[in-house]
């Protein structure tokens, strides 16, 4: 969890949940791989699942989230060819 997110924490289950970024603050998420894309869209699912977010926001979020997962998956691809390339000659 980003220390600097402020954080909310479920009185029945003791579960520590981020709280959604406030207007006009800078959000950051780490992005760098799948996984944190996964988690991220994750993120946002509950945050309109439960009301937090609106689905329609929700939904543009994970879109784009979506065609940053393309671009790393592509961009493993890219670096796996270029390897293979190498090697064979």
């Amino acid at each position: 969890m980003n220390e600097l997110q402020p954080v909310e924490i479920d009185g029945r289950t003791g579960e520590v949940h981020e709280l959604p970024p406030q207007p006009g603050k800078r959000y950051r998420a780490k992005l760098d791989t799948l996984n944190d894309v996964r988690r991220e869209m994750s993120r946002v699912y509950r945050e309109a699942r439960t009301g937090t977010i609106e689905t329609a926001e929700g939904s543009k979020l994970v879109w784009m989230l979506e065609k940053i997962g393309k671009v790393i998956e592509i961009s493993d691809l890219e670096s796996r060819i270029e390897k293979l390339e190498q090697a064979t000659k």
